[in-house]
């Protein structure tokens, strides 16, 4: 199978990070005392700020905030596994230009350096459906509303559960909490395909 594989709040928990460094900038640069919106996922939704605040947080913290995310817990050894099973992985990212100096760089640097293996690294994709159809994705593992409930109208989503994407549900959403999980579901639907 074609495995397309989300990076941030999937393979890493980016938002405890996020949160601290958006929290940080609010109350010491923004200081209009906005409050923090626990169903937030990204620095356009956590906070209302004005599209240039946003712009000045992710050209400053960005990339140290989503480096220093921590990797979920076995995220690269079911990868591996998956790997080793025959399956090609697709990691399949939103992380644009204009939030990162070098998108695909850094995403690649960190990727190695947490022992992440894959087959092939796609930055700056908004449209994960398209993507998906584009390159054959079979399965797609994500966190975020948007992707899940779009990417599910093609192919199963197997999505890790967060207060932000608790209202996504359907036939093809399949929720898990952990890799484990999600490699036991990719396992049930090898199996139902052959």
């Amino acid at each position: 199978m074609r495995i397309g594989i989300d990076i941030d709040n999937t393979i890493t928990d980016t938002l405890p990070i996020l949160k601290q460094y958006c929290k940080k900038y609010n109350d010491e640069v923004v200081k209009r005392n906005l409050p923090m919106n626990e169903k937030g996922f990204a620095t356009t939704n956590l906070y209302a700020w004005t599209e240039e605040e946003e712009s000045e947080f992710c050209r400053k913290y960005l990339e140290e905030a989503v480096m220093q995310a921590k990797i979920k817990e076995n995220a690269n050894k079911v990868i591996q596994e998956l790997k080793e099973d025959g399956n090609s992985i697709h990691i399949i990212t939103a992380r644009l230009k204009h939030h990162f100096r070098e998108p695909y760089k850094i995403t690649e640097k960190f990727l190695r350096e947490n022992g992440i293996v894959y087959d092939e690294l796609m930055v700056g994709i908004t449209n994960k459906k398209q993507c998906c159809i584009d390159n054959q994705i079979d399965i797609l593992l994500d966190d975020e509303p948007q992707n899940i409930n779009s990417v599910s109208e093609i192919i199963p989503v197997i999505a890790f559960e967060a207060t932000h994407n608790e209202e996504c549900n359907g036939n093809n959403i399949i929720k898990v909490k952990t890799w484990n999980e999600a490699y036991e579901i990719i396992k049930e639907i090898e199996k139902e395909g052959k």
